[in-house]
């Protein structure tokens, strides 16, 4: 394939991106009687991919069974293997560089899922947008965008419906989209918007969904694999490792996230201004430095 020769290298690590997604009212609306359960050290802790090719394979795997259940257009957000980072910047290339990385990883996924029968077929690669970085993989079995806009998200619609399987990868238009009150939308006017929300709301929940934040200095991991709920993973200072979520039914806010980090006893989330600052003094002298010459 076209996109093919860029080699993956390191783990998978959050890629920064511009702001994702549209509105997920029809997602909300659907998902009203969501359980949320919070979950402690002994909840079991989901089987998170160590390594892009791990990544790979759940993803496939994920798209595989969604697509047994008849569901036709599906959404996948995944981490990037960081590539090409200096000290200063991560992706000094911005969204081309992470195309580079993303793409060997699109390419897999597709490789994995036509072998599925019905979704045989020959592939073929373009861009839509080349200085959005945005890729397409178009085939009478399956379709595929990468990095999609408003503005070519139609183009994808267009090769969705020739296709018998459509997947959107890491989507980057702008948030506020579906909003009925937003009069000015990435998506356009008329018809052409209806449309285009019409199929941003038919994705659902993400397929495959994985992504790290960092609340209070705690790294978080939400991952979905279809059909299982949203889970949430955190990392403490401590280096152990808490189900934070075993059961969310819509991807958590940000704002979510926060209310799993302080109802977790213990979170420095939780803590007050003087605990926290008592805490991080404390870690400080404990861990920050070693001393080079060994106990004195």
């Amino acid at each position: 394939m076209m996109f093919a020769s860029v080699k993956q290298s390191g783990v998978a690590v959050n890629a920064p991106r511009r702001l994702r997604g549209a509105s997920r009212l029809a997602r909300s609306r659907a998902n009203r009687a969501a359980v949320r359960c919070e979950a402690g050290k002994d909840e079991k802790l989901p089987k998170l991919p160590k390594s892009p090719r791990e990544q790979v394979g759940q993803a496939a795997e994920a798209v595989r069974r969604a697509a047994a259940d008849g569901n036709k257009q599906l959404a996948i957000e995944f981490t990037l293997p960081l590539i090409g980072a200096t000290d200063l910047d991560d992706w000094p290339g911005g969204i081309q560089q992470q195309f580079k990385a993303a793409a060997p990883l699109v390419e897999e996924i597709l490789r994995s899922v036509k072998r599925e029968p019905g979704l045989e077929g020959r592939i073929e690669p373009r861009f839509l947008d080349r200085g959005d970085a945005v890729g397409l993989w178009e085939g009478e079995g399956v379709s595929c965008v990468l990095f999609p806009t408003g503005g070519t998200l139609p183009a994808a619609i267009d090769a969705s419906e020739r296709s018998r399987l459509t997947l959107v990868v890491n989507p980057q238009w702008n948030a506020g989209g579906l909003e009925a009150a937003n009069v000015f939308s990435e998506f356009g006017f008329g018809a052409r918007r209806r449309r285009c929300e019409a199929f941003v709301e038919s994705l659902g929940p993400e397929t495959f969904y994985l992504q790290q934040t960092r609340i209070s200095g705690e790294n978080l991991k939400v991952v979905r694999r279809y059909p299982e709920p949203y889970q949430v993973v955190v990392n403490t200072f401590e280096g152990e490792t808490f189900v934070l979520a075993a059961a969310e039914a819509e991807r958590p806010s940000y704002s979510r996230l926060e209310e799993l980090c302080k109802a977790r006893p213990g979170s420095v989330a939780a803590m007050d201004f003087v605990q926290r600052l008592q805490y991080e003094i404390e870690w400080t002298k404990r861990d920050a430095y070693k001393n080079p010459n060994g106990p004195q």
